[in-house]
């Protein structure tokens, strides 16, 4: 065989031996490949899944906790100044200036008769245990079956004592209504500021005069937040802003509110039961309430459906069986200022 020859076979040998090892994957081969593939990408598919569906109930969780914790505050703040009227026990005296939309009729936005009313379990009626009609309120935009109160106070701290302001003030806020406290108590007024401001000779040395901050806030639960049929309960109140009556949504996801108030019944400061449905003399006698909040999810969790039953109080809530997680929230207030005697 001749050199040529012997370099022809070798050539034929080498392309042979390329074909043979670049022929590719055989069907079962790929077949296999893509079994592997399949199981291999849904395993990654369902922990991304699982790890979506904990950091959404995780971080709506956290929004309950939120959520329920700064109502229960807010409540708590609400109830335990209740009837506080910068320190003065004869406000039932004062005759109620008229503002230009009130809630009830006789005035009722400035009247301190009766510092906390309550309406148990809302259905149609806007009548509370007091006899007011709460005539600015909307039903249909109310959550049945909770609870609806009232709470008229001044601030908690003067915005003007003795004529001298407090920390931080230089002014009076605009388009609000204040208790204007003359001679230590001997005098009780009250006073809109519009655009101005206090009298002059209310303000300087030892004046005598004081000016508090006055709050009328209806608190109720709304079926929605922000547009009706958006499916978020909220906690909104109708509040004296200003002249008139408005309404402001304060949290979102607030599902229901029951508030039980402790009743003393032998005089002594402490309550002695503590009722859902008070008579407006046992609310005359109530030193404490108990408040109670179901504080729902804002985005329902996929994958997860809520089959637990809540009880609120003497309320009992079955399972709504949806995808919205659920937390009840409750604490204990002391209401000192609301059954102080008069002057």
């Amino acid at each position: 065989m001749s050199a040529t020859h012997r370099k022809k076979m070798a050539c034929r040998k080498s392309v042979s031996s390329s074909l043979h090892y670049s022929r590719g994957l055989s069907l079962v081969e790929l077949m296999i490949s893509i079994l592997l593939g399949l199981i291999l990408s849904t395993g990654i598919i369902t922990i991304y899944i699982e790890s979506k569906n904990n950091y959404q109930s995780e971080d709506e969780l956290a929004r309950i906790q939120e959520n329920g914790r700064y109502t229960l505050s807010l409540l708590k703040r609400e109830l335990t100044l209740a009837g506080f009227f910068a320190g003065n026990l004869n406000t039932d005296e004062m005759t109620p200036s008229a503002v230009t939309t009130d809630c009830a009729t006789g005035n009722w936005v400035l009247d301190t008769s009766d510092s906390i009313e309550l309406i148990d379990s809302f259905s149609s009626s806007f009548a509370t245990v007091n006899g007011t009609t709460l005539n600015c309120m909307t039903a249909s935009d109310i959550e049945a079956g909770t609870d609806i109160v009232v709470v008229k106070r001044t601030a908690g701290d003067f915005t003007l004592k003795n004529g001298a302001w407090n920390d931080g003030l230089t002014a009076s806020e605009k388009t609000q209504w204040y208790l204007k406290v003359d001679g230590f108590g001997d005098s009780l007024a009250w006073v809109y500021i519009d655009s101005g401001d206090f009298d002059t000779a209310d303000v300087g040395t030892d004046t005598e005069v004081d000016y508090w901050e006055y709050y009328t806030n209806i608190f109720y639960v709304q079926n929605y937040s922000n547009t009706a049929g958006d499916n978020i309960p909220s906690l909104c109140t109708e509040r004296l802003s200003g002249n008139i009556v408005t309404k402001q949504c304060l949290v979102e996801g607030i599902e229901d509110m029951q508030i039980e108030f402790g009743i003393d019944t032998d005089a002594d400061g402490v309550a002695n039961q503590f009722k859902s449905a008070p008579t407006s003399t046992e609310m005359a006698t109530a030193v404490a309430a108990r408040i109670y909040l179901l504080v729902r999810s804002i985005d329902s969790v996929a994958g997860y459906t809520n089959s637990k039953t809540y009880s609120l109080g003497e309320k009992s809530i079955a399972a709504k069986n949806d995808g919205y997680l659920r937390r009840v929230f409750s604490t204990t207030v002391q209401m000192r200022n609301a059954t102080l005697p008069a002057a």
